[in-house]
């Protein structure tokens, strides 16, 4: 605004002062040269940055028209009149049609954001389709050998006494077949979601349910656990337990991030707009930007040990509920946040919704 407003106003208005009556042609040019800086301000600064060019413009131009004796604009009175008016009367129109503009490209802008957010969903949509009847499969095949490894371990146990050499490595053996069991259980429910059975529920029931289930563990490692719940109810359609498994899995790994030295897990729930939210807030290392943006999908994880699939299903989850589940940067240190649509409390559920 500097280089391409006020200063070639003022400018203007320096040789217009500066330049003789005699020279009536200049006058002409440097009258109708105020156009300029008056357009741009508005491209600029929009209606606000027009209209302010366009008051000082014809403050700086009244009195050179109108109050010098021997030194003044020697165009006609009417002339320089009009001149004023289209100052203001152009700042107006280049204003208002510059904001016009802004929005128009705000709400394309918007448009386009919403486009490529709904692009990508049908991606990872169709993405984790074409998955989940992989791994599905895959779990298929696996589960059959396992029920039968379990069905022998039944038989074979009492055979091993307690005291003999051989029970510990009998033991592993039956602890990995379980696990190998938790596992294959894990992938088939992703691949798999069950129903969900929706009836309309206060979400501010599923962070106090998160609380009583965490209390113990927390206590045992020392973390702080928060529960912050305001007074008005937050009426969802919901599955009460997968929405607290939802809930539990970002507990979960907010456990593991802040293991071995105490910390803090905030949880609350609050309106946002036309969405209830459930946030869980914990005080843990930031998540590198990077994985982010796949921290979402399946078998991504940050642990060792981990399968990646907890994150993956609770996504699921916020899916088959209308909803969706985000991770940022923010709050304590990191925060994932629950949106599901707000509903009116006489709301029917209208049976259950299958993912």
């Amino acid at each position: 605004m500097l280089a391409f407003v006020w200063l070639p106003i003022a400018a203007i208005s320096a040789l217009h002062y500066g330049t003789g009556m005699e020279h009536a042609w200049v006058h002409d040019i440097l009258r109708r040269s105020y156009y300029l800086p008056i357009v741009i301000a508005a491209f600029l600064g929009g209606l606000r940055g027009a209209a302010l060019a366009a008051l000082i413009t014809s403050a700086l131009y009244v009195p050179h028209a109108f109050l010098g004796h021997h030194h003044h604009d020697p165009a006609g009175t009417l002339e320089k009149v009009l001149e004023i008016v289209l100052y203001n009367g152009v700042g107006a129109a280049a204003g208002t049609l510059a904001e016009l503009e802004r929005r128009r490209r705000r709400e394309l802008q918007r448009a386009l954001d919403e486009q490529q957010a709904l692009i990508g969903q049908l991606v990872r949509a169709g993405r984790l389709s074409a998955l989940g009847q992989v791994v599905a499969g895959i779990t298929h095949e696996i589960k059959n050998p396992l029920h039968a490894l379990a069905g022998t371990a039944e038989i074979v146990d009492p055979l091993i006494p307690a005291e003999a050499e051989e029970r510990a490595m009998w033991e592993i053996h039956v602890r990995e077949l379980r696990r190998l069991e938790r596992i294959a259980e894990r992938f088939l429910s992703f691949a798999r979601p069950g129903p969900s059975e929706l009836a309309l529920l206060d979400l501010r029931e599923v962070a106090t349910r998160l609380g009583e289930l965490i209390d113990a563990e927390a206590r045992g490692k020392g973390i702080k656990v928060e529960l912050e719940l305001g007074e008005r109810p937050l009426w969802v359609l919901g599955d009460r337990d997968q929405l607290a498994s939802v809930a539990l899995n970002v507990a979960v790994n907010a456990f593991e991030a802040i293991a071995g030295r105490g910390g803090v897990l905030r949880i609350s729930a609050a309106a946002d707009g036309p969405s209830a939210c459930l946030r869980l807030e914990n005080d843990g290392p930031a998540i590198p930007e990077a994985e982010l943006a796949r921290l979402f999908d399946p078998f991504v994880s940050g642990r060792a040990q981990g399968t990646g699939l907890g994150l993956a299903i609770a996504s699921r989850i916020a899916d088959q509920h209308g909803g969706t589940i985000e991770a940022a940067n923010g709050g304590l240190g990191v925060a994932f946040t629950l949106r599901l649509p707000l509903r009116e409390a006489g709301s029917k559920a209208g049976g259950g919704a299958r993912g």
